[in-house]
């Protein structure tokens, strides 16, 4: 009884501070934020461009005027390494079958592929083509796509998201809601493992959770990467993906059936299928360094200074890129300039505070999050303040423009105390917390919280469900869809009146409650059981 009632003093005494501070976090302050960072003056703020220079300049002025301390030796900024590759002549892929059928196809509308290897002419000849089913190496799972067959020197044909996907099979993975497995990075990071000289993933609308454009228009552009150690020749020469049809025309000359194939994957005991293809690449790239960088400020605790609660929000979006009706400014407003103008915001009112909270608070805009997670990665890797130490990370991701809602989700439910939080404060404010509606999407896996996750930190992204208090659930429902298809990752993706806000507001509110009951509690949210992070807390946990 006694700690529940600590509990609630804790969400009282947030909803308090909420009321006497945060009041004037309105939809005029948020929206000032929105339209400065997704305005065309910062060019879609791509890391290593002007837009980038623009932006984090705006957030390091923020902190500031919200009585921020600079949070890296003394400074705002975090220096982030990156290597930029650009596609110089993307030429074609082409196939040939063991009966001499041959076919080539066309980067960008069939196509999509890349390299991180720092080579200026990557090339891939005549290498055999194996399909490796979901491309996953699980022993917690039972589950080896790559057991008895060597791929070294070969091209391996993937299926995006997970077994259970496809076949709805609960059992198997997440049934259909994605895990780490189903996602690319860690598809091109097993075929490296593994030896591949390259990796194509059949793009599949719904199993990857966004249409074929979207894919297009993200890897288009030069890509931003880690620099590599030993210039990348670890990796595989090609990554990239293909377009269903197209996938299915390649299966079909090697002599396979790839819906047959499929279904053979989505089952236990799948083994690895050599097609009679030989694939080939000849392509040709640059590269070029250069330092991006992550904002961070701090309000420092009065009592206990070393435990820290992050709050975080990736600035980057996609820069400039292929017009679309002449519009070639991929602004990202909702994505993620929503994010960042909350957290300002938060950063205020925990600012200017009178009492200051008793735990450090941190707030970390991170870079090149478009481009795989980076800046975050780098985070993890390097962090200012050890991951033990930690108390959790509060990501704020594309926030809800369609009007306030009934409901909460909770992206990736299921996985650490911090959902109690969210649970106590939807009680408190007349909302209901409800299962995230595309959980085959993988949107945990998305953002930066997994960076912070894959170290151990109790992360959580948190954010407006879809049932719209004046129009429903299906219109709701409707207006996230038509947002992902029509203007995500597009120069659509603009500021305007179509962006209701007034939902944002308390979202934002949402995130500064909790952050405030964590910053002056005593609790160490931990993962929930099964969780493929809990070992790794409980080890940094040890340890203190």
């Amino acid at each position: 009884m006694r700690t529940a009632s600590l509990l609630l003093a804790g969400l009282l005494a947030g909803t308090a501070f909420t009321q006497a501070l945060a009041q004037d976090i309105t939809v005029e302050r948020l929206g000032r934020h929105i339209e400065v960072l997704a305005s065309d003056e910062f060019e879609g703020r791509k890391p290593g461009t002007p837009g980038e220079d623009k932006a984090v300049a705006y957030i390091a002025e923020q902190y500031k005027a919200a009585g921020l301390e600079p949070a890296v030796n003394g400074g705002w900024y975090q220096d982030v390494p990156l290597v930029e590759v650009t596609m110089k002549d993307p030429g074609r892929i082409s196939v040939r079958s063991g009966k001499g059928e041959a076919k080539q196809y066309e980067y960008f509308t069939q196509a999509m592929y890349w390299t991180r290897r720092l080579e200026d002419n990557p090339t891939v000849r005549d290498a055999p083509v194996v399909f490796v089913g979901h491309g996953v190496v699980a022993p917690e799972h039972g589950w080896n796509d790559y057991e008895g067959v060597d791929v070294r020197g070969k091209v391996v044909m993937v299926l995006v998201n997970d077994p259970g996907f496809n076949v709805g099979d609960e059992s198997l993975f997440g049934g259909k809601a994605m895990t780490w497995y189903g996602r690319w990075p860690y598809k091109y990071a097993e075929a490296a493992r593994q030896g591949a000289a390259g990796v194509i993933i059949v793009h599949e609308a719904q199993a990857a959770g966004y249409p074929w454009a979207i894919t297009a228009n993200s890897n288009r552009q030069p890509k931003l990467h880690i620099e590599p150690e030993n210039a990348g020749k670890g990796l595989a020469a090609l990554e990239g993906w293909v377009q269903l049809a197209v996938a299915r025309e390649m299966v079909a000359m090697g002599g396979q059936d790839l819906d047959a194939l499929t279904v053979a994957a989505s089952k236990r005991g799948f083994k690895a299928v050599p097609l009679d293809l030989t694939f080939s690449a000849d392509f040709k790239t640059a590269h070029r360094k250069l330092v991006s960088r992550n904002v961070v400020g701090m309000v420092k605790g009065s009592e206990r200074p070393d435990e820290v609660v992050l709050y975080s929000a990736h600035w980057d979006h996609l820069g400039r890129g292929p017009a679309v009706g002449g519009d070639d400014i991929y602004n990202g407003a909702v994505d993620n300039a929503t994010a960042v103008s909350a957290m300002l915001e938060i950063a205020r009112t925990f600012g200017q505070a009178k009492e200051k909270p008793k735990r450090t608070v941190a707030f970390i805009s991170f870079a090149a999050e478009e481009q795989g997670l980076i800046g975050s990665e780098y985070y993890g890797r390097n962090p200012i303040w050890p991951a033990a130490q930690t108390v959790a990370n509060l990501n704020i991701e594309m926030m809800g423009t369609f009007g306030p809602m009934r409901d909460i989700m909770v992206v990736g439910a299921g996985k650490s105390e911090l959902e109690d939080h969210v649970a106590r404060w939807a009680a408190a404010n007349g909302k209901v917390v409800k299962p995230e509606p595309f959980p085959e999407r993988g949107l945990y896996y998305r953002s930066d919280h997994f960076s912070l996750a894959r170290v151990g930190i109790p992360a959580m992204w948190a954010t407006q469900g879809t049932d719209s208090v004046e129009h429903g659930a299906e219109w709701g429902k409707a207006q996230m869809d038509a947002y992902t298809r029509l203007r995500y990752h597009t120069p659509d993706d603009e500021y305007g009146p179509q962006l209701d806000l007034r939902g944002m507001v308390e979202e934002t509110r949402m995130n500064l409650d909790i952050g405030r009951e964590l910053a002056n509690g005593t609790s160490w949210p931990a993962w929930r059981e099964g969780t493929e992070f809990k070992a790794i807390r409980e080890e940094q946990r040890r340890g203190k």
